[in-house]
């Protein structure tokens, strides 16, 4: 079962080329991304969740640092164990599927189809969660430099979201990636150090704990923590099925720690070749990477006893500690001194709150946070957070002007500027499923343009931040996104198809396939494990996913087949490879087969043109393509191919794939097309120049001229063979993309006759004048294939009547 399925060739090539993928394309000069540069484009998505997992699974635990901690080693386990082995296995199937849906359609058997429809529409709204989540965060995070924002943290998450819709689309999804690389590596490796210095000190300095109360209190006073969640009773006193809910429930919220470890597969279609290698390195790195992250977050949480603080990463206040006391002057309990400034301005904040509630209760909109603070008396309440403010003080006091104060603006402003970039995750990939979905045809056109795609989820993130509001409202209906990815891709590999396998080169049901399955097996378990919680955890945000999900599929389902009718295979696949379906409404499918009909086209033609198959034109290629894009009704843009390393993506489709390969195996017939026009323009030629050297008197018809000029401009091809062909040339105009190829070969055999034809247009001349027999036979060498081969070419001057055969041609080898 545990048998490698990789080809032991290939993965002995694959481990001697990793050294220089781990580093290629870093600063974006080598074939694609590496290793290193793949984690840090994919880091602003995966890796932003280090600023609130811990707070989330906390948060789910009601403030039970055991439960939090027991909750996310078990997920873990079910992420390294299950999750990561399956995603492996997909991405050596077939590396540049580009996610969950896509990956049904390209390995998945035709039973499991369904799902991809169903993948999109969850992956599209995981796309939408993703700004509204990572741009609140950002503005959360933006407090720790400027809390003087905090009245206005909505206003700010909207500006967020806009601003990194209008630089991808101002600079396109490729060429923003220098952005993520910087943002993600930056981040990335300060949150390594940073991490592993709090590790350390949590370890060795728990009685540090005494600063978190003052660091809370200052966050609630600002307004920058709204909710704080604390435990209200030791963990002993739990019973067994309270803390089986809580932590089932803290598993259900840690899950969000685990977001954007989707997309690495997805980032992965423009990783450095070999693209599996790249991509199942990355894919264990990242899991160790989201793994350590929450694992010492959530240690250091309990060590030094930090709540759960809505609208402030955990991370950060474990920042605020080693800032002071590490990196700055430091302090003890004993420096803490409670000054009259600071009762006095306790006993301000117990008068406005009291207001406060005293308002609310009147609106009827009292909540459990004020009326906790006004339970105290105001004694009680002065000598409770005049300490709190006494702390607070000594804690700037010991931070400013240090390198702690220079670490604490680092790994904020860090922490802010990979939030922000996190959006370009949900954005780039929401905007890739959406291209997807519309080369499958399920979605408008217009979207096969990440642009549009960029911009419809921005449009409908903003309509929803000032709603939703709050990160832990969010993380119920974000987790369904990629947990479901998580469903789709283990079952997809699990169920793979046998003609998959085969193209990887492992035989259905030898060691290595079941190896393979067994991979995807795992993956399963652990991702419908995941599911199950959260469906019996987040009951109500299920009924909200489960309605817009299905209205996206609807959408798909109505765009593709024009209505909820299913089309027949038969019905959407053009009746010719080469022709377009003559429809009067071009339906979602029949776009798709169409669009993979023009591709098939334009790849054959583009192979050809490599090849050389049209030098003999001697044409442009521009003009080629021109023509072609005419002949069968191609999109010129398709031929525009801007990047260096452009490689061919396999269609999303087994049905597509088919109705490229029927197109692209038309080779022969395209360039017997192009031939085609190329004759017409010299039969053109011939037809309007034969008539100066016709002479009926001498024996020279029209049909002895046309012969001979055929013969001269065509010496490869058997003579009976191209008179048949000149005899059913016709005149005609040709519409302008035909005869601006045509009138090249025109031009060619009007320059090349001159050439060609001294021999015999010689013989003529003397013959008009009377100085030679007019019975006389005319033989000419010709030049062919680049000079490589000559043809002797016998031609007639007079042939007599009946044979009008008497033409020969036999090649002479030049050599």
């Amino acid at each position: 079962m545990f048998r490698s399925y990789i080809d032991p060739a290939e993965s002995k090539e694959a481990r001697r080329k990793l050294p220089k993928l781990m580093v290629e394309g870093l600063l974006l000069g080598g074939t694609g991304l590496g290793v290193l540069a793949l984690i840090f484009e994919i880091a602003a998505d995966a890796f932003s969740v280090a600023a609130y997992q811990t707070l989330l699974a906390i948060h789910g635990a009601e403030g039970h640092h055991e439960i939090a901690i027991l909750a996310f080693i078990v997920l873990s386990a079910l992420l390294l164990l299950g999750i990561v082995p399956a995603y492996k296995a997909g991405a050596y199937l077939r590396p540049n599927a580009g996610g969950s849906g896509p990956l049904v359609e390209a390995i998945g058997p035709p039973k499991m189809r369904w799902l991809s429809w169903i993948g999109t529409s969850l992956f599209f709204l995981d796309a939408i969660l993703t700004i509204i989540i990572s741009s609140i965060s950002a503005s959360d995070v933006t407090m720790l430099l400027l809390p003087e924002l905090a009245p206005y943290r909505i206003v700010l998450a909207e500006l967020f979201a806009f601003f990194i819709m209008v630089v991808l689309v101002a600079l396109g999804p490729k060429r923003a990636v220098p952005l993520f690389l910087i943002g993600g590596g930056a981040f990335t490796l300060f949150t390594i150090v940073a991490l592993s210095i709090v590790g350390t000190t949590a370890m060795g300095n728990p009685e540090w704990a005494f600063l978190t109360e003052g660091i809370v209190s200052r966050l609630e006073i600002n307004g920058v923590a709204e909710h704080v969640v604390r435990a209200q009773q030791d963990i002993a006193a739990i019973g067994s099925v309270v803390f089986f809910q809580l932590f089932l429930r803290s598993m259900s919220s840690a899950m969000l720690g685990f977001s954007g470890y989707e997309v690495i597969p997805a980032s992965g279609k423009h990783a450095a070749r070999p693209k599996w290698k790249v991509i199942n390195t990355s894919l264990t790195l990242a899991a160790f990477f989201l793994i350590g992250t929450g694992v010492v977050q959530l240690f250091a949480a309990q060590q030094w006893k930090i709540p759960a603080t809505e609208g402030y990463s955990t991370l950060l206040i474990e920042y605020e500690i080693i800032a002071a006391q590490t990196f700055g002057n430091g302090i003890d309990e004993a420096d803490v001194v409670v000054t009259e400034q600071d009762r006095n301005a306790a006993g301000q904040i117990y008068d406005l709150r009291s207001v406060e509630h005293a308002e609310e209760e009147l609106l009827g909109e009292g909540t459990a946070v004020h009326s906790e603070g006004v339970e105290l008396s105001r004694g009680e309440f002065i000598d409770e957070v005049s300490y709190d403010l006494a702390l607070s003080r000594e804690l700037d006091s010991a931070t400013s002007g240090t390198s702690g104060q220079a670490f604490l603006v680092v790994g904020g402003t860090l922490l802010a500027i990979i939030l922000l970039l996190a959006q370009g995750g949900g954005y780039v990939g929401g905007a890739a499923v959406a291209a997807n979905a519309a080369r499958l045809g399920r979605l408008p056109g217009m979207f096969a343009d990440d642009r549009i795609g960029i911009a419809v989820i921005w449009g409908l993130a903003a309509i929803l931040i000032p709603i939703i509001r709050e990160v832990v409202i969010v993380e119920s209906y974000y987790a369904f996104g990629f947990v479901s990815a998580f469903v789709i891709t283990s079952t997809t590999v699990f169920f793979v198809r046998d003609s998959a396998m085969r193209e990887r080169g492992i035989e259905p049901g030898s060691a290595e396939a079941r190896s393979l399955k067994f991979a995807g097996l795992r993956g399963m378990i652990a991702s419908y494990i995941m599911m199950i919680i959260l469906i019996t955890q987040k009951t109500d945000a299920l009924v909200v996913i489960v309605i817009f999900g299905a209205l996206l599929t609807i959408i798909q389902i109505v765009n593709a087949n024009g209505g909820l009718k299913k089309l027949s295979n038969i019905s959407v696949r053009p009746p010719s490879p080469l022709q377009p379906q003559d429809v009067q409404t071009q339906m979602g499918l029949l776009r798709a087969h169409d669009e993979a009909r023009q591709r098939g086209i334009v790849d054959a033609v583009e192979d050809m043109i490599h090849e050389g198959a049209f030098a003999k034109f001697n044409v442009g290629p521009h003009r080629i393509r021109e023509l072609i894009c005419h002949l069968y009704q191609l999109k010129p843009e398709l031929f525009e191919h801007n990047d260096a390393h452009h490689e061919r993506i396999q269609e999303p489709s087994s049905e597509l794939e088919e109705t490229y390969r029927q197109a692209y195996e038309q080779r022969d017939k395209i360039l017997r097309d192009v031939e085609d026009y190329s004759h017409f323009g010299i039969f053109t030629f011939i037809h309007n120049y034969h008539i100066n050297w016709v002479s009926e008197e001498h024996g020279r018809d029209a049909s002895v001229v046309q012969k001979a000029m055929l013969n001269i401009l065509f010496p490869q091809t058997e003579a009976d063979v191209i008179w048949e062909e000149f005899c059913a040339y016709s005149p005609k105009i040709q519409p302008e993309p035909i005869w601006q190829f045509s009138r090249r070969r025109y031009h060619w055999a009007k320059d090349q006759w001159p050439n060609l034809s001294d021999r015999i247009t010689t013989i003529w001349t003397l013959q008009d004048f009377g100085l030679i027999s007019k019975d006389i036979n005319v033989e000419t060498v010709i030049a062919v294939a680049d000079g490589k081969k000559q043809m002797l070419v016998k031609i007639p001057s007079n042939p007599k009547e009946g044979d009008d055969a008497a033409t020969s041609k036999e090649a002479i080898d030049s050599e």
